[in-house]
Parts: C-alpha cells; structure tokens; sequence
C-alpha cells in the first residue's frame, strides 16, 4: 500500500524565528555563526531580520522604504551584514549596534548622493563584487513582492497569539508538535476549530475555562468531523487555531488560509 502522502505544515514556517527564540538561540549566537563562515546562517539572519532592516532604514530616511524600489535598502541592508561581521561580543546589545551601523552608512550615502549616481558599496565594503553580496539580495528577496508593513503586522499578530496561548499554558512549540502532518486531518482540525469560534457558548465556556471543551464539541458535531481521541490528540492545536479565529488576528487568518 502506498504511503499517504505528506505536506509539511506551514504554520511550522510562520513561526520558525519565534521557536529558535523560544529554544534559546539568541540573535548574538546566530551573529556569531554567521561571522564564522557559516553563508546559510547569514543569509537566514539577513531573511528573518530584513523587517528589522526596512524598519530602521525607514525610521532614518523619514519615509517608508520598499525593497527593490529604494536604493537605500541596498545600503541598509549591506550595512547590516557589515554589523554582522564586525560584531564580536557575546553579549547582548547585536541589534542595537546593527541599528547604529544602518543609520551611520545611510548618512555616508546620503552625503555622497549628492557627488554620485551610483549607491556606494565602496564606504561599506572593501570589496564591491563581495561574495556575500547574492547572499544578501537573495535573502531580501521574498520581501520584494510583500509589502513589509504586512510582514510587521504578522510579527504583531504573532506576538499576541503567543500571549494569548501563554494563558493557555500552551507555547508555540507545543503547537508545532501537536500540528497534524497530514493536510486532511489538517483540514477537520481547522473545521473543528471553527465551529469551536463560532458557537457563542462553546467559545465563552474555551476562554473562560482555558481548555478545550472536548465533550461538548463531539456533543455539537453530529457529522462526526472527528472522534473524541482525535480531538484530544490535536487539542492543542485545535485551541491556537481557534484562539486566531476569535481574537481576529487578521494576518494569521490570511496567511494560513483561515478563510474570515
């Protein structure tokens, strides 16, 4: 017989830099692996910060910088690798040095704007045709059809849903492990969520009481959509989908296909 095939689950994706935090790999440890060489752990650190990038060069040039549109995201970004090569403590404080570096070569840019066309690699690299440079643009890349303020508005929203799974007694990995791995049971866990968001006091009793109310809902589902050990199995992640559903955390809703 065939093995029922599988797709990977893509909240896993929408929360990958959150589960590395919550690991405990800090953005110094990360730094650090980049420095030494490692060319993918760049180019993540770049990918997973380039929110970050667009925010500070924005807050520096005064106005709102797309990437692939301003020349400035080219300098903010290579200003940023920069940081990361040049950062050698251990202790916290990456970012802030990183935020420093951004700001201090966007003024070199704009200074010699005025004499050249051209963005000026040179003041931020000994070497223009560096290596490193199609690492850069290659993780910047996926922003360049998003536009970044939604990218922030997901972090936001994600950063709520954490809070309000924290209630819950429940992390984001322990969403992740209770993720069913097929897309069918996928789709009638999120079907059971819904009916749990939608039903004024099956929700009341799941917010007030902090669990799951498994009896009640194989009670309200007389299709049987899915079978009280199935239900326990995936309650937890039947409880963060339906805490996105009725604390409207519109950006998550979208990205995962929620439906409104």
């Amino acid at each position: 017989m065939q093995e029922q095939r599988r797709s990977p689950p893509v909240i896993g994706t929408l929360i990958l830099s959150f589960l590395t935090v919550s690991a405990g790999v800090t953005v110094e440890s990360r730094v650090a692996r980049a420095r030494e060489g490692d060319l993918q752990a760049r180019e993540d650190l770049i990918r997973d910060y380039t929110p970050f990038i667009l925010k500070t060069a924005s807050s520096a040039a005064r106005r709102f910088l797309v990437v692939g549109r301003d020349e400035e995201v080219s300098v903010a970004l290579s200003a940023f690798n920069e940081a990361v090569s040049a950062y050698t403590s251990a202790k916290p404080g990456y970012l802030a040095f990183a935020a420093t570096v951004i700001r201090r070569r966007l003024i070199d840019y704009y200074r010699k704007e005025k004499r050249r066309d051209e963005i000026p690699f040179s003041s931020l690299s000994d070497d223009e045709e560096s290596e490193e440079w199609p690492v850069i643009a290659g993780a910047a890349k996926s922003y360049e059809a998003e536009d970044w303020s939604r990218v922030l508005e997901r972090r936001d929203d994600i950063e709520r849903w954490v809070e309000v799974l924290r209630g819950f007694r429940l992390t984001l990995k322990d969403v992740i492990r209770a993720t069913p791995r097929h897309a069918d049971a996928r789709g009638r866990a999120i079907r059971t969520a819904a009916r749990l968001a939608n039903d004024p006091d099956l929700a009341r009793k799941f917010m007030e009481q902090r669990r799951l109310p498994v009896d009640e809902l194989v009670r309200s589902m007389p299709d049987q959509v899915a079978s009280r050990k199935t239900l326990e199995r995936q309650r937890d992640y039947i409880a963060a989908i339906a805490i996105i559903l009725m604390c409207d955390l519109s950006s998550l809703r979208e990205f995962l296909n929620l439906g409104r």
